[in-house]
């Protein structure tokens, strides 16, 4: 009777371990390996959504390399138009060069201080008055060019006061009968100096 309840507590005590030991090896060797392929599934899919967003990124760098020459073009058409310099002394190169290409006559140019633009952060106003001088259909085409794509600098004509018409005399001493009139203009160019630069100086030549 003894020994069979002593063979049973042994059995009893040997199911305990057995459950213990499983126990045991469930949280310290199997649950951590568990974690960890968890771990390493995460860590996988991580990795596999950086790599498919690269290959996006360079798909696309792919794209802007082959239109590398034209976004450069783009780029220096911007510069011309919003310079970070004032500019000014180009801007009169540009100006007379297209009154001479329109057979108008500018003059009076004056240039003023540079403002900051109230419609955009970074940017400065150059207020410029000008005098241009010509036939109606000559000021038209001056003006025309001036605000529209053949003019680099980005301008805002604020103002034009037209004046009457006037002769002109000829290198020989005739009187031109051309119908000749005059338009005092206001501008606005624009610059965008380099952040946390003063205001750039104007200078004429």
């Amino acid at each position: 009777m003894g020994a069979r309840h002593a063979d049973r507590l042994w059995m009893i005590a040997g199911g305990v371990v057995i459950v213990v030991m499983a126990l045991v090896a469930w949280f310290l060797l199997i649950s951590p390996q568990y974690a960890e392929a968890g771990d390493l599934r995460s860590q996988t899919d991580t990795a596999r959504s950086q790599a498919s967003q690269l290959r996006k990124r360079i798909v696309a760098l792919q794209k802007d390399k082959a239109n590398l020459t034209k976004l450069k073009a783009t780029l220096s058409t911007y510069q011309d138009a919003l310079p970070s310099d004032s500019g000014v002394p180009a801007f009169l190169r540009q100006l007379q060069a297209a009154g001479n290409d329109l057979g108008v006559s500018v003059s009076g140019v004056t240039v003023g201080s540079p403002t900051d633009s109230t419609a955009t952060a970074g940017v400065k106003e150059l207020p410029i008055q000008l005098t241009v001088t010509g036939s109606v259909q000559e000021l038209n085409s001056f003006l025309e060019q001036l605000q529209g794509g053949g003019q680099k600098r980005a301008v805002l004509i604020t103002s034009a006061t037209w004046g009457s018409a006037q002769s002109a005399v000829t290198a020989d001493g005739s009187t031109d009968t051309t119908v000749k009139q005059s338009v005092d203009l206001q501008l606005k160019a624009f610059v965008a100096p380099p952040v946390g630069t003063d205001a750039p100086t104007v200078t004429t030549d």
